[in-house]
């Protein structure tokens, strides 16, 4: 009988060729992999300074050796969703490396309480050899991998028989091989009324008792300030194979800043000020001058940690704002769900404050004001499909509207404002349901949204300062009730009249907006530019409805239309309807490209 899952796969192999064949490799590939080669050569070692000062050796692997490792990783993530299925048990105390978990759901485990009590596991990855690693896999009754597998597994995971930090696979085994230990601290951590979590090495104890117990940690009778960890806590991680760095060890009390994994617990979670505000900075910094400069510490040829000033990047920056809105997220969520917990603490979307405010401000800056690329925003998600399909069916007219990627083939020489598609919505903290258009203020699209989206690029404009980006940024607009709120809105900010009969209007700065052209109508969406014979086609039997109160039951509606039929059957459509849409677009591009060279002069 064959297996069930990825666990019986691996249990079922019995031999180092058996394992290859699971990871998709050559057996002599493999074996010339682990055994010819050597480790000096498989892996490639630099050094990263700590924020504690000192430095951390990486040791990323050679590409080879890298693929091979991310498959181990994915696989032995499989076999343990599939004993969590088969054992109904799962390991909620681990939140370092573990799918659905981060740094964000491990603080929240600590909010508000009385003493936050951190450790830190020394060495951690260097720790775990490759004999514990087979001895866990063939012993343990869950995995009970075969003596030659467990072997294998061992050698691809480690160098110079240890787990490596850099490697893709040692996350996932750290996090199998510790899991002993997290069994073992939950139990004391529940025995004492306290909360236990781990992310990597960073252990965290928090309790609301007037007294933390002696178990886990205690005060020193010399200095009332001075903590050290408990006997049996110190019994229980020295017995499952790791010891304590003792320079790491802090208690937090409620009256002082507590953090753990970064993230400040006391009241809600949140990001210290101070990042915040260096954060501020890099973005005021970019807006006006156009780039912005990072410190960081680098060892120089003797060892010795020096700082060093270099260029920061719009990613890197974009990362650090994701990061605060993500835990900012959890807040609002809640303030959202229960107002009467927060009175006047609700925000509004369309007026941002805070960090919202300003990664609003980083978007429009970096995706309006200086994009490297022209930008087409539409009304909604639809739209971008048949613009995108309209493009690619009619190159051969359009050509400037496509270009090849480093494969030769052809793509968009343009970018679309994504919107998001519907999603579950999900509890888990770290996740927050915030997508660029959201956080732009676009919304879910519509005339309204992108009024407000024009309105927030026009209000931020005074605060740019650097050079501005040589693309346009192009707001296709549908020709009727909708898109007169959007001339609206343009009359309000721009001063100037749209009649929905002109190719393209020049607003401001670098944004256009191209009406769908009304031909002989008095008024067209972007639907109405499909022909009667592909829109009468149906979709299974159902005609076309993309009227706002169609039922599914009986038509098909706009998604429908666009992902099923649209996206599917390209090559059968007929696209001449949208080619004066087409012919208007490169019309704005072209206008500016003329403003740019004409601004050059």
């Amino acid at each position: 009988m064959l297996p069930k899952n990825r666990l019986e796969w691996f249990q079922s192999a019995k031999s180092r060729a058996a394992l290859a064949m699971l990871l998709d490799i050559k057996h002599q590939d493999l074996t010339y992999l682990l055994y010819v080669k050597k480790d000096a050569e498989k892996y490639n070692v630099f050094s990263i300074p700590k924020k504690s000062g000192g430095s951390r050796d990486i040791h990323a692997p050679i590409p080879e050796l890298k693929s091979l490792q991310r498959k181990l990783a994915t696989a032995l993530e499989e076999c343990i969703a599939d004993i969590e299925k088969l054992t109904n048990r799962k390991n909620n105390a681990s939140h370092g490396f573990r799918p659905g978990k981060s740094i964000l759901t491990n603080a929240s485990a600590h909010r508000n309480k009385r003493y936050v009590f951190n450790i830190d596991l020394k060495d951690f990855f260097p720790s775990i050899t490759g004999k514990r690693i087979r001895g866990f896999l063939i012993n343990d009754r869950n995995f009970g991998f075969d003596a030659s597998v467990a072997t294998t597994i061992a050698h691809i995971a480690c160098r110079d028989g240890r787990l490596p930090q850099g490697s893709p696979c040692s996350p996932v085994i750290s996090n199998m091989i510790a899991g002993i230990l997290d069994a073992h601290l939950s139990k004391l951590a529940k025995a004492h009324g306290c909360i236990y979590t781990r992310y990597a090495d960073d252990i965290t104890f928090s309790t609301n008792k007037e007294e933390f117990p002696t178990a886990i940690a205690y005060c020193d009778d010399a200095n009332e300030h001075c903590w050290r960890v408990g006997s049996e806590l110190y019994r229980l991680v020295l017995r499952c194979g790791f010891s304590v760095n003792e320079k790491k060890t802090r208690m937090q009390y409620r009256d002082s800043r507590q953090q753990v994994t970064g993230l400040i617990v006391n009241k809600k979670i949140n990001v210290s000020t101070e990042y915040r505000y260096l954060v501020r900075a890099y973005v005021a910094a970019l807006v006006k001058n156009g780039k912005y400069t990072i410190k960081r510490q680098v060892a120089d040829a003797t060892g010795k940690l020096e700082t060093v000033t270099e260029d920061g990047t719009p990613a890197q920056l974009h990362g650090m704002l994701g990061f605060i809105h993500s835990v900012d997220s959890v807040f609002r969520t809640d303030v959202k769900k229960h107002p009467y917990n927060y009175p006047g603490q609700q925000v509004s979307d369309k007026k941002p404050t805070g960090n919202l405010a300003i990664y609003r401000r980083f978007l429009i800056y970096t995706r309006f004001y200086a994009n490297t690329l022209p930008l087409i925003v539409c009304e909604g998600k639809t739209d971008g499909v048949y613009i995108s399909n309209a493009v690619h069916q009619s190159k051969t007219i359009f050509p400037s509207l496509v270009k090849k990627d480093g494969e030769g083939k052809d793509v968009l020489s343009f970018q679309l404002l994504k919107y998001a598609r519907k999603h579950k919505k999900k509890k888990m903290v770290h996740l927050p349901n915030y997508s660029t258009i959201t956080i732009l203020g676009g919304g879910s699209g519509g005339g309204a949204n992108l009024g407000n989206l024009i309105r927030a690029y026009h209000g931020e404009l005074t605060r740019f300062k650097a050079p501005r980006g040589e693309q346009p940024v192009i707001f296709i607009v549908d020709n009727d009730s909708g898109g007169r709120t959007v001339f609206r809105v343009v009359k309000e900010v721009a001063k100037i009249n749209i009649t929905g009969e002109e190719r393209f209007i020049h607003l401001f700065s670098n944004l256009y907006i191209v009406p769908i052209p009304l031909g002989s109508a008095k008024e067209r969406s972007i639907e109405s530019l499909f022909s009667d014979a592909d829109i009468a086609k149906g979709l299974n039997g159902k005609p076309f409805d993309f009227s706002a109160d169609s039922s599914s039951a009986t038509s098909a509606g706009k998604a429908d239309f666009a992902y099923e039929f649209v996206a599917k059957h390209a090559k059968d459509i007929d696209w001449t309807g949208f080619h004066p849409l087409l012919e208007n677009i490169v019309g704005a591009m072209n206008d500016y490209s003329a403003r740019v060279a004409a601004a050059a002069l």
